[in-house]
């Protein structure tokens, strides 16, 4: 099922892409650096604005950088023709998934790297740094899912960076992430809220976001599964 070769298209295909580089590499150590130096003194604020830009990454790189990249290749047929050479849609998702987790984690490692460095803050222990590494991995699986499915409905380009752009300053507003709009506890419910509050309360008890992002991995991937196979059986109609 994994290739090398297949694997090695998909990290070209995704070095291409110059929004996937910035938005997944610059944007979060870029708006740390902006917005932090003023807490420079205040360990709890830093920590808190420390998380926040964090859990962007993964939403950065899935929903501005891959659903622009993902959608581009599926209005012009690409995706289909990839299908017809015995690259079937599950391949595909499968080879994009692991080469956006790569990119995803790395960039975490080195907004992390240039967070801590610049504020000389301690690192964390190998405790907490497994479960940082785990929280960006199910988080971009969660992003990638909704991309492909809306991606799957929708195929154009417009329609679907469209979407996907309104929906990330969405999460992004509602999380808190930007500005202080008041949308009451809608935020509380994204993971991206979840994560920041209580891992800046207490470390150790992130378990049940694990689980919570697990449960709402098998209830999108349900629905792929669903408009997967009534699109394939649209298409042998025709």
């Amino acid at each position: 099922m994994i290739k090398k070769r297949k694997l090695v298209f998909e990290f070209q295909n995704l070095l291409g892409n110059i929004i996937t580089l910035f938005v997944g590499f610059a944007f979060a150590p870029m708006m740390a650096l902006v917005f932090c130096n003023s807490y420079a003194n205040v360990p709890q604020a830093l920590n808190q604005l420390y998380l926040g830009f964090f859990c962007t990454i993964p939403l950065s790189m899935v929903f501005v950088g891959f659903s622009s990249l993902f959608s581009q290749e599926v209005e012009p047929g690409f995706t289909l023709r990839a299908e017809l050479f015995g690259y079937s849609r599950v391949s595909q998702a499968l080879h994009k998934f692991m080469v956006l987790t790569v990119f995803v984690l790395l960039s975490s490692i080195i907004y992390s790297w240039i967070f801590l460095s610049h504020f000389n803050l301690p690192m964390p222990n190998e405790v907490i740094i497994g479960q940082m590494a785990i929280f960006p991995i199910l988080n971009t699986a969660v992003y990638f899912i909704i991309v492909f499915i809306l991606t799957t409905i929708l195929k154009k380009f417009s329609r679907v960076y469209g979407i996907s752009m309104i929906s990330y300053f969405a999460i992004m507003i509602i999380s808190g992430i930007m500005g202080n709009m008041d949308v009451g506890k809608l935020g509380d419910y994204l993971p991206i809220k979840l994560f920041v509050t209580n891992y800046t309360n207490h470390l150790n008890d992130t378990d049940y976001i694990g689980l919570y992002l697990l449960i709402l991995l098998g209830i999108l991937g349900v629905i792929l599964k669903v408009i997967v196979r009534n699109k394939n059986g649209n298409k042998h109609q025709y």
